[in-house]
């Protein structure tokens, strides 16, 4: 009788989502038009999957291995979430270059198994126009998305306030047009450097970890609140 080889949880993962590396065919999904696509909401809902997509976008042909040692995840972690993705059609997964001949240098990836013996490449360099304004069910999702990244990065900040390593303002004032303008165009000068530093970062072709977290906004209230004054004292006013 023929003793049947055990195969472990980690290595279930690996044949779920990846094949042999001699074998491994190329995976691909035609990409969500929209959040509404209820797979394309469940890869973007998860904050490490955003990371993840983002870094593959960054990176392409990036393999999982260098993906899990930027994001300090477990490998099986990684394969879990590399999988929404793919199910998704936000990113595909393809088989390596073929080894080099003997003699020549040798591959920077390892010829193994599972998906490190992939690598990825998203579906575009960001979502298509409309992914997340289709329609309401669309803004619905954004509008929760958009709460949940805001309150993880604000619970941050506002920690960081205390060791005096965060600049955080938040306030309700009443402004005049042209003084709602100038905020406009300074939170346009913003979003020029991080769309800069993005560029650059993608231009580099490597998986980097982010070094600041960057709020932009402004909106109008409906009138029926109050302004109210900063909690720390401003150019030496008391």
């Amino acid at each position: 009788m023929s003793k049947k080889r055990k195969v472990s949880a980690s290595r279930r993962t690996a044949i779920k989502v990846g094949t042999e590396a001699q074998t491994a065919k190329a995976r691909v999904a035609a990409p969500p038009a929209s959040v509404c696509d209820d797979a394309a909401w469940h890869a973007v809902r998860s904050p490490l999957r955003l990371q993840v997509l983002e870094a593959i976008r960054a990176c392409p042909g990036v393999d999982a291995r260098t993906l899990s040692l930027a994001l300090r995840t477990s490998a099986p972690r990684l394969y879990y979430h590399i999988n929404i993705l793919l199910e998704s059609g936000l990113v595909s997964a393809h088989a390596p270059k073929a080894l080099p001949a003997s003699g020549a240098a040798p591959s920077s990836r390892r010829a193994g198994r599972g998906p490190e013996a992939l690598v990825y490449r998203a579906n575009g360099s960001g979502f298509p126009d409309g992914f997340f304004s289709r329609n309401d069910r669309c803004l619905e999702h954004r509008e929760t998305l958009l709460r949940e990244l805001v309150e993880r990065g604000m619970s941050d900040a506002i920690a960081s306030t205390s060791t005096g390593e965060a600049h955080l303002s938040v306030r309700r004032e009443r402004l005049t047009q042209s003084e709602a303008d100038r905020v406009r165009g300074l939170l346009r000068q913003v979003e020029d450097i991080l769309d800069t530093a993005r560029a650059r970062r993608h231009g580099d072709g490597r998986v980097v970890p982010a070094t600041h977290f960057v709020a932009v906004a402004m909106s109008g209230v409906n009138g029926s609140e109050l302004p109210d004054g900063p909690l720390e004292p401003r150019n030496g006013v008391r």
